[in-house]
Protein backbone atom coordinates (compact mmCIF):
# COMPACT_ATOMS: atom_id res chain seq x y z
CA UNK A 1 0.00 0.00 0.00
CA UNK A 2 2.81 2.57 0.93
CA UNK A 3 4.40 1.94 -2.26
CA UNK A 4 1.88 2.68 -4.20
CA UNK A 5 0.35 6.22 -2.28
CA UNK A 6 3.82 7.04 -2.68
CA UNK A 7 3.97 6.65 -6.83
CA UNK A 8 0.75 8.93 -6.63
CA UNK A 9 2.03 11.26 -4.60
CA UNK A 10 5.22 11.15 -6.35
CA UNK A 11 3.08 11.68 -9.47
CA UNK A 12 0.90 14.93 -8.36
CA UNK A 13 3.65 16.67 -7.19
CA UNK A 14 4.96 16.43 -10.72
CA UNK A 15 2.20 17.18 -12.48
CA UNK A 16 1.43 20.26 -9.86
CA UNK A 17 5.12 21.38 -9.99
CA UNK A 18 5.51 21.13 -13.35
CA UNK A 19 1.79 22.77 -14.84
CA UNK A 20 1.61 25.39 -11.92
CA UNK A 21 5.47 26.13 -12.27
CA UNK A 22 5.47 26.69 -16.12
CA UNK A 23 1.58 29.05 -15.35
CA UNK A 24 4.04 30.71 -12.68
CA UNK A 25 6.56 31.96 -14.84
CA UNK A 26 3.69 33.15 -17.06
CA UNK A 27 2.39 35.16 -14.47
CA UNK A 28 5.40 36.27 -13.03
CA UNK A 29 6.58 37.40 -16.55
CA UNK A 30 3.01 39.12 -17.28
CA UNK A 31 3.54 40.85 -13.97
CA UNK A 32 7.05 41.68 -14.98
CA UNK A 33 6.13 43.34 -18.43
CA UNK A 34 4.21 46.37 -19.35
CA UNK A 35 1.64 45.53 -22.04
CA UNK A 36 -2.05 44.91 -23.06
CA UNK A 37 -2.53 42.01 -21.05
CA UNK A 38 -3.25 43.24 -17.39
CA UNK A 39 -4.09 41.61 -13.84
CA UNK A 40 -7.45 40.63 -13.03
CA UNK A 41 -6.65 42.52 -9.72
CA UNK A 42 -4.98 45.87 -9.11
CA UNK A 43 -3.65 45.23 -5.98
CA UNK A 44 -0.15 42.56 -6.48
CA UNK A 45 -0.21 39.04 -4.72
CA UNK A 46 2.17 39.96 -1.47
CA UNK A 47 4.98 37.07 -1.45
CA UNK A 48 3.74 35.76 1.80
CA UNK A 49 0.48 34.74 0.69
CA UNK A 50 2.57 32.89 -1.68
CA UNK A 51 4.53 30.91 0.90
CA UNK A 52 1.34 30.43 2.48
CA UNK A 53 -0.08 28.74 -0.35
CA UNK A 54 2.96 26.50 -0.92
CA UNK A 55 2.69 25.19 2.70
CA UNK A 56 -0.64 24.95 2.86
CA UNK A 57 -0.44 22.87 -0.41
CA UNK A 58 1.77 20.14 0.84
CA UNK A 59 -1.67 18.44 3.05
CA UNK A 60 -4.06 18.80 0.25
CA UNK A 61 -1.19 17.18 -1.81
CA UNK A 62 -1.02 14.53 0.70
CA UNK A 63 -4.79 13.61 0.48
CA UNK A 64 -4.98 14.10 -3.64
CA UNK A 65 -2.50 11.57 -4.34
CA UNK A 66 -3.32 9.20 -1.54
CA UNK A 67 -7.14 9.23 -1.65
CA UNK A 68 -7.54 6.83 -4.68
CA UNK A 69 -5.17 4.44 -4.03
CA UNK A 70 -6.31 3.54 -0.36
CA UNK A 71 -10.08 3.41 -2.28
CA UNK A 72 -8.52 0.69 -5.03
CA UNK A 73 -6.30 -1.38 -2.05
CA UNK A 74 -9.58 -1.76 -0.34
CA UNK A 75 -11.57 -3.05 -2.95
CA UNK A 76 -13.11 0.14 -4.53
CA UNK A 77 -11.76 -0.98 -8.29
CA UNK A 78 -14.75 -3.74 -8.24
CA UNK A 79 -16.97 -1.27 -8.30
CA UNK A 80 -15.67 1.06 -11.43
CA UNK A 81 -15.98 0.35 -15.02
CA UNK A 82 -12.62 0.94 -15.45
CA UNK A 83 -11.30 -0.51 -19.36
CA UNK A 84 -7.54 -1.84 -19.96
CA UNK A 85 -7.74 -0.70 -23.56
CA UNK A 86 -8.74 1.48 -26.09
CA UNK A 87 -9.74 -0.80 -28.44
CA UNK A 88 -12.63 -2.53 -26.16
CA UNK A 89 -14.48 1.20 -27.31
CA UNK A 90 -12.84 2.67 -29.52
CA UNK A 91 -10.84 5.89 -30.36
CA UNK A 92 -14.56 7.78 -30.47
CA UNK A 93 -15.31 6.86 -27.22
CA UNK A 94 -12.34 7.44 -25.33
CA UNK A 95 -12.41 11.43 -26.10
CA UNK A 96 -16.24 11.00 -24.98
CA UNK A 97 -14.96 9.49 -22.03
CA UNK A 98 -12.86 12.69 -21.20
CA UNK A 99 -15.95 14.50 -21.96
CA UNK A 100 -18.27 12.99 -19.55
CA UNK A 101 -15.74 13.18 -16.55
CA UNK A 102 -15.38 16.75 -17.46
CA UNK A 103 -19.52 16.89 -17.41
CA UNK A 104 -19.39 14.40 -13.88
CA UNK A 105 -16.38 17.06 -12.36
CA UNK A 106 -18.70 19.88 -12.61
CA UNK A 107 -21.24 19.02 -11.58
CA UNK A 108 -20.06 17.46 -8.39
CA UNK A 109 -18.12 20.33 -7.86
CA UNK A 110 -20.36 23.19 -8.38
CA UNK A 111 -22.63 21.42 -6.09
CA UNK A 112 -19.99 20.30 -3.19
CA UNK A 113 -18.54 24.01 -3.91
CA UNK A 114 -21.97 25.72 -3.03
CA UNK A 115 -22.34 23.22 0.05
CA UNK A 116 -19.20 24.18 1.24
CA UNK A 117 -20.06 27.84 1.54
CA UNK A 118 -22.27 26.89 3.58
CA UNK A 119 -21.92 28.94 6.83
CA UNK A 120 -21.71 26.16 9.22
CA UNK A 121 -19.78 24.30 6.71
CA UNK A 122 -17.60 27.41 5.53
CA UNK A 123 -14.79 27.78 8.20
CA UNK A 124 -13.95 23.68 8.54
CA UNK A 125 -13.40 23.14 4.66
CA UNK A 126 -13.46 26.04 2.58
CA UNK A 127 -12.15 29.26 4.55
CA UNK A 128 -8.51 28.47 3.74
CA UNK A 129 -8.98 28.70 0.47
CA UNK A 130 -10.47 31.59 0.23
CA UNK A 131 -7.95 33.32 2.20
CA UNK A 132 -6.67 33.53 -1.17
CA UNK A 133 -9.10 37.37 -1.84
CA UNK A 134 -6.63 37.54 -5.28
CA UNK A 135 -5.37 34.51 -7.14
CA UNK A 136 -2.19 33.00 -8.37
CA UNK A 137 -1.28 29.55 -9.84
CA UNK A 138 -0.12 28.56 -6.46
CA UNK A 139 -3.50 29.22 -5.07
CA UNK A 140 -4.90 25.74 -6.74
CA UNK A 141 -4.01 23.35 -4.27
CA UNK A 142 -3.79 25.84 -1.39
CA UNK A 143 -7.10 23.64 0.24
CA UNK A 144 -7.37 21.94 4.12
CA UNK A 145 -7.20 18.58 3.89
CA UNK A 146 -10.77 18.13 4.62
CA UNK A 147 -12.00 20.02 1.42
CA UNK A 148 -9.20 17.98 -0.69
CA UNK A 149 -10.87 15.00 0.68
CA UNK A 150 -14.25 16.48 -0.82
CA UNK A 151 -12.92 17.42 -4.20
CA UNK A 152 -11.18 14.08 -4.31
CA UNK A 153 -15.09 12.61 -4.03
CA UNK A 154 -15.41 13.67 -7.91
CA UNK A 155 -12.49 10.88 -8.88
CA UNK A 156 -15.21 8.32 -6.89
CA UNK A 157 -18.30 9.17 -8.91
CA UNK A 158 -16.72 9.53 -12.56
CA UNK A 159 -15.45 6.03 -11.76
CA UNK A 160 -18.31 4.95 -10.85
CA UNK A 161 -20.37 6.48 -13.53
CA UNK A 162 -18.20 6.64 -16.36
CA UNK A 163 -16.07 3.68 -18.27
CA UNK A 164 -12.54 4.93 -18.66
CA UNK A 165 -8.82 3.48 -19.50
CA UNK A 166 -6.30 4.39 -18.17
CA UNK A 167 -5.07 6.46 -20.71
CA UNK A 168 -8.09 8.75 -20.68
CA UNK A 169 -7.35 8.72 -16.84
CA UNK A 170 -4.39 9.69 -17.45
CA UNK A 171 -5.60 12.65 -20.06
CA UNK A 172 -8.38 13.78 -17.51
CA UNK A 173 -5.85 14.36 -14.85
CA UNK A 174 -4.03 16.71 -16.93
CA UNK A 175 -6.88 18.52 -18.28
CA UNK A 176 -8.39 18.77 -14.59
CA UNK A 177 -5.04 19.93 -13.12
CA UNK A 178 -4.25 22.79 -16.41
CA UNK A 179 -8.19 23.93 -16.44
CA UNK A 180 -7.92 24.59 -12.43
CA UNK A 181 -4.55 26.26 -12.54
CA UNK A 182 -5.58 28.47 -15.17
CA UNK A 183 -9.12 29.59 -13.91
CA UNK A 184 -6.28 30.69 -10.58
CA UNK A 185 -3.91 32.48 -12.54
CA UNK A 186 -4.98 36.28 -11.85
CA UNK A 187 -4.89 36.80 -15.88
CA UNK A 188 -7.38 35.70 -18.59
CA UNK A 189 -6.23 33.76 -21.10
CA UNK A 190 -9.56 33.58 -23.70
CA UNK A 191 -10.14 36.19 -26.22
CA UNK A 192 -12.27 39.30 -25.21
CA UNK A 193 -15.28 38.05 -26.71
CA UNK A 194 -15.77 34.60 -25.22
CA UNK A 195 -18.13 35.46 -22.40
CA UNK A 196 -21.27 36.73 -25.41
CA UNK A 197 -19.79 33.99 -27.69
CA UNK A 198 -22.91 31.36 -28.37
CA UNK A 199 -20.45 28.37 -27.23
CA UNK A 200 -17.81 30.76 -25.03
CA UNK A 201 -20.70 31.81 -22.49
CA UNK A 202 -21.08 28.20 -21.36
CA UNK A 203 -17.27 28.10 -20.37
CA UNK A 204 -15.87 29.18 -16.81
CA UNK A 205 -13.19 31.55 -17.42
CA UNK A 206 -10.04 33.19 -14.86
CA UNK A 207 -12.36 36.20 -14.63
CA UNK A 208 -15.14 34.47 -13.35
CA UNK A 209 -12.93 32.81 -10.69
CA UNK A 210 -11.31 35.54 -9.85
CA UNK A 211 -14.43 36.87 -9.34
CA UNK A 212 -15.66 34.68 -6.89
CA UNK A 213 -12.14 34.70 -5.03
CA UNK A 214 -12.55 38.21 -4.12
CA UNK A 215 -16.26 38.02 -3.54
CA UNK A 216 -17.14 34.58 -2.69
CA UNK A 217 -20.86 35.15 -3.92
CA UNK A 218 -21.02 34.24 -7.15
CA UNK A 219 -19.63 31.25 -9.30
CA UNK A 220 -19.12 28.29 -8.08
CA UNK A 221 -18.08 25.81 -11.23
CA UNK A 222 -15.26 24.52 -12.75
CA UNK A 223 -15.50 23.85 -16.13
CA UNK A 224 -18.61 25.34 -17.72
CA UNK A 225 -20.91 28.02 -16.58
CA UNK A 226 -24.35 25.91 -17.05
CA UNK A 227 -25.19 25.27 -13.36
CA UNK A 228 -24.22 29.07 -12.76
CA UNK A 229 -26.15 29.85 -15.35
CA UNK A 230 -29.70 27.80 -14.71
CA UNK A 231 -29.14 28.10 -10.77
CA UNK A 232 -28.78 32.04 -10.99
CA UNK A 233 -25.11 31.64 -9.44
CA UNK A 234 -23.40 33.53 -12.50
CA UNK A 235 -21.99 36.90 -10.98
CA UNK A 236 -24.89 39.39 -12.19
CA UNK A 237 -22.02 41.79 -14.11
CA UNK A 238 -20.23 38.92 -15.45
CA UNK A 239 -20.28 39.84 -18.91
CA UNK A 240 -19.26 43.35 -18.06
CA UNK A 241 -15.82 42.59 -16.39
CA UNK A 242 -14.82 40.13 -18.21
CA UNK A 243 -14.86 42.75 -20.72
CA UNK A 244 -13.60 45.19 -18.97
CA UNK A 245 -10.47 42.62 -18.24
CA UNK A 246 -9.07 43.68 -21.86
Amino acid sequence: MLSRILYSLQQTIVYYLVIAGLFSALWLWWRKRPGRRKPLQATPVPASQIRRELVTSIGSIIVFSSFLPILFLLGFGQYTHYYPRIDNHGWPYFFLSILLAMIVQDTYFYWTHRLMHQRRLFRWFHRTHHRSTNTNPWTTYSVNPLEAIVDSGAGVVILLLVPMTGWAIFAFSIINTVYAVYTHLGYELYPRGLSRHWLGRWMNTSVAHNIHHAGARYNFSWYFLFWDRMMGTLSPDYDEQYRAKW
